[in-house]
């Protein structure tokens, strides 16, 4: 994973000289149809194949979320609705009204994020292999596919 350092001031010490903190920075994103085409190009089915499913697949996360379900994704996490609200001091007085902040949590399967934790590999950028491109992280050798 390719970082960056960035200069950041400690908002409670303003006189203080600004810290180094990491940044990632992204390579890009993969999309469906990328991951599709890399699933057909091991399987026996079809890059329509997949995409079918898949986008099948999607459309049926929703529904159960909004029927108030949790929606495990064996081996890769678990979605769910949050949301917070206004406190009343009564069930007779609290509205509806009063929720507020819905969002979609994802909180990923264990074995799925032990996986990132133990192979990532941190490169830093900077002027030399910034402007060079690819990775840099000396492990050319291992396993790990190579995304372009």
């Amino acid at each position: 994973m390719k970082y960056k350092l960035v200069p950041r001031k400690n908002p409670q010490k303003r006189d203080d000289p600004p810290k180094l903190f990491a940044q990632p920075v992204y390579d890009g994103t993969v999309n469906t149809n990328f991951i599709g085409r890399q699933i057909a190009g091991r399987s026996s089915l079809t890059i329509g194949d997949i995409m079918n499913v898949l986008s099948n697949f999607f459309d049926e996360i929703p529904t159960y979320l909004l029927l108030g379900q949790t929606v495990k994704l064996d081996g890769l996490g678990t979605f769910r609705i949050s949301f917070t609200s206004d406190g009343a001091d009564t069930e007779d007085t609290f509205k509806v009204g009063s929720i507020k902040n819905a969002r979609i949590l994802f909180t990923p399967d264990p074995a799925f994020r032990k996986r990132i934790v133990d192979e990532i590999r941190y490169t830093i950028l900077n002027k030399g292999n910034a402007q060079q491109g690819g990775s840099s992280s000396g492990d050319d050798d291992d396993d790990r596919p190579v995304i372009e």
